[in-house]
């Protein structure tokens, strides 16, 4: 998240929202480890910045981490006859309230019903500002499936999650997530209704033009011993190289 915090990536992700007026929104990715906790929990940040009310849902039930990075505990709640109301908790951050991703009640039916969910979110939206619900992978590895066979049983289904909610935004990584897996998850969504409102690229793995240059530098030393390294300084100084694209 700190490396989010107040770039320009993260301002047009905001601003397209707000473009939008999108008020309940869940974030998902297409696999593990693509960013999209640190990503809900960036925009939820910086709405509540703005003066937002936030509430962040967290229902990432494979691996919740979003109440460690806030130094809360997981309460259990339910979405309709859970009380969930007492089981929000405020943060540091002025404004935002984080619904923490509960560990046994997780599994109840109510968690699986489309209807009772999006029931949920709109008695959310009539108490926040925003919105926000950090989702599970929507394609989990069959070799995960293979290995636990309690959670394909009993996890959240992040499709109907994401039709139960306003719009979706769907997280992929640059350079790892595919073509056919882009594909499928858009097939997926398409199929429960779901609203897809934006594809955010993560580019974690993606070096950037100052990193490429410097880089390729490299392949001149033995040419210009004296002058490349010196050239590499300046590369990592200018400026415009700096600038996220």
């Amino acid at each position: 998240m700190d490396k989010l915090h107040n770039t320009q990536a993260l301002e047009t992700v905001y601003s397209r929202m707000l473009r939008l007026n999108l008020r309940q929104i869940t974030l998902c990715g297409t696999n593990r480890k693509s960013g999209n906790s640190e990503l809900a929990l960036a925009i939820a940040k910086r709405a509540a910045e703005s003066g937002k009310h936030v509430l962040l849902v967290e229902l990432s039930h494979y691996s919740p981490c979003l109440h460690e990075r806030l130094n809360l505990v997981r309460n259990e709640w339910l979405p309709l006859t859970g009380h969930w109301e007492h089981a929000a908790q405020a943060t540091q951050y002025s404004g935002l309230v984080l619904l923490s991703c509960p560990e046994k009640s997780i599994h109840c039916v109510e968690f699986k019903d489309q209807e009772t969910l999006k029931a949920f979110f709109d008695s959310c939206e009539q108490r926040f500002d925003l919105v926000i619900c950090d989702a599970a992978p929507l394609l989990a590895s069959k070799k995960t499936f293979e290995d636990d066979l309690i959670i394909r049983e009993e996890a959240i289904c992040v499709d109907s999650l994401c039709a139960a909610s306003k719009a979706t935004l769907l997280t992929i990584i640059s350079g790892v997530t595919t073509e056919t897996q882009i594909n499928e998850s858009n097939e997926i969504l398409k199929q429960t209704g779901a609203v897809l409102a934006g594809v955010i690229m993560n580019d974690c793995f993606t070096p950037s033009l100052q990193q490429e240059l410097i880089r390729e530098s490299h392949r001149l030393d033995r040419f210009f011993p004296n002058w490349m390294e010196k050239i590499r300084q300046r590369l990592s100084r200018m400026v415009l190289l700096n600038q996220e694209l």
